[in-house]
């Protein structure tokens, strides 16, 4: 997605644009905009898992990095309450990592490898001015 003209030269230069042109344009597209919006449903999906205190505390966030669960070993008792609340920041940090990583490697693949922001919000405006800039491309070429 990285280039404007797909990879084919004759979309740099309307006057050039042949018919073939303008199929493999739409195909790459609509294989591009198949893929991300499969991406969207499995980003909802998406977890992560840390630790923290060598295992005592467990974290599990959502693929938002909201946290989902914390759990404590008993034995994290034996801890002050500091040691404590450091184990599980520690695990919190560790889970949305882990998180964001499932999240890029989702959004790479889907891509190509071009990055997109994992903020969804903005990720869903960008699919939609993806989609938009589509449009007036291909308005654009048929007009000529």
């Amino acid at each position: 997605m990285s280039d404007p003209n797909f990879g084919n030269p004759h979309l740099g230069n309307p006057e050039n644009l042949r018919l073939e042109d303008l199929d493999a344009v739409v195909r790459q597209s609509e294989e591009t905009l198949r893929r991300l919006g499969g991406v969207f449903g499995e980003l909802e999906t998406v977890t992560g898992e840390g630790t923290g205190a060598d295992g005592l505390a467990r974290a599990l966030v959502d693929g938002t990095g909201r946290i989902k669960e914390v759990t404590l070993e008993p034995r994290i008792m034996r801890l002050d309450s500091q040691a404590v609340a450091e184990a599980v920041t520690e695990a919190v940090r560790a889970a949305q990592e882990a998180a964001a990583r499932a999240n890029e490697e989702l959004l790479r693949a889907a891509t190509g490898g071009d990055p997109l922001p994992l903020d969804m919000a903005d990720a869903r405006r960008r699919f939609e001015d993806i989609g938009q800039d589509l449009v007036r491309t291909l308005d654009d070429l048929t007009r000529d």
